[in-house]
């Protein structure tokens, strides 16, 4: 009796460097930031940090615009003009809203100020990587349902 040969599958090759999700993220609080790198780092993600809008520029070398994670209890700062300000940038980077609060009222808070959606701080992993999938798909479609 002969048994079946079982060929290896090729091995695919490693998404170009463009095609891996990357996203960058303002925020204080080290414990959400920890997080956020252990799943960038599970998922195979590029993950960076920055300390202010203007870094995030500096960081942001080309196509295609990553995801921008801003924390809405930053010190100093009013979450809604720092969101402002990111639109008025000409990266035009799909912004998500860090926060321990994710209701209606303030998504619509963020989408009236060009942000893409809220990022719950608390919610379990795979819904932070589910919407960081999803905001990343708008990313690379250059078509931003809140940009205009």
């Amino acid at each position: 009796m002969r048994l079946p040969v079982f060929a290896r599958k090729p091995v695919p090759p490693a998404p170009p460097e463009d095609a891996a999700l990357r996203f960058i993220v303002i925020t204080e609080d080290e414990p959400f930031y920890t997080r956020l790198r252990g799943i960038a780092d599970g998922c195979q993600w590029r993950i960076g940090r920055a300390q202010s809008i203007d870094e995030i520029q500096k960081q942001i070398g080309r196509p295609p615009t990553p995801i921008v994670i801003y924390e809405r209890d930053l010190a100093g700062g009013d979450w809604r003009a720092g969101l402002m300000k990111l639109h008025q940038t000409t990266i035009k980077p799909c912004v998500l809203l860090a926060s321990r609060v994710a209701d209606e009222y303030l998504w619509q808070e963020v989408v009236r100020n060009h942000g893409y959606d809220i990022l719950p701080k608390t919610a379990p992993d795979e819904k932070l990587i589910r919407l960081l999938k999803f905001a990343w798909f708008w990313a690379r479609s250059g078509v931003h349902p809140n940009a205009g």
